[in-house]
């Protein structure tokens, strides 16, 4: 009984030990788009909340639009222990979302090629459902 609780003991501590969580709070410049139209540019505020262990990551963020109220975003994942992603989740007010990529110049959407290439983009989260957007520089 001494050793598995000490097996228990040490598991708790190691798996511990690779997991982290953070948060944060800023502001920014978000876009609003409504089936692919661009409702509203405006300064916006937001809070995130994102970590990660060996085996999960999530990144929730909660938008605070003057004159739309309040949207939040959901991206996790799930790996496997050889560090492949074997699920992947995201939302925009709990409605299942996809992300995809502007440019900020005129924000006409981009391939996830070019968003990997390190160039300027802005992040959006499209909701499947309703078709609401945002966008954060």
């Amino acid at each position: 009984m001494k050793r598995i609780a000490l097996f228990i003991g040490s598991m708790s501590v190691a798996t511990a030990g690779f997991c982290g969580v953070g948060q944060y709070s800023d502001s920014t410049v978000c876009y609003i788009y409504k089936q692919d139209k661009l409702q509203k540019k405006l300064n916006c505020q937001y809070d995130v909340v994102e970590g990660a262990s060996m085996s999960y990551a999530f990144r929730q963020a909660s938008y605070t639009l003057p004159g739309f109220g309040k949207m939040a975003t959901s991206n996790s994942a799930n790996y496997n222990d050889s560090g492949d992603v074997t699920g992947w989740t995201t939302t925009v007010n709990d409605e299942p979302a996809i992300i995809r990529y502007r440019l900020p110049t005129n924000q006409s959407i981009v391939s996830e090629a070019y968003a990997q290439s390190g160039k300027e983009i802005l992040t959006c989260y499209v909701s499947k459902k309703s078709k609401w957007e945002i966008c954060a520089e």
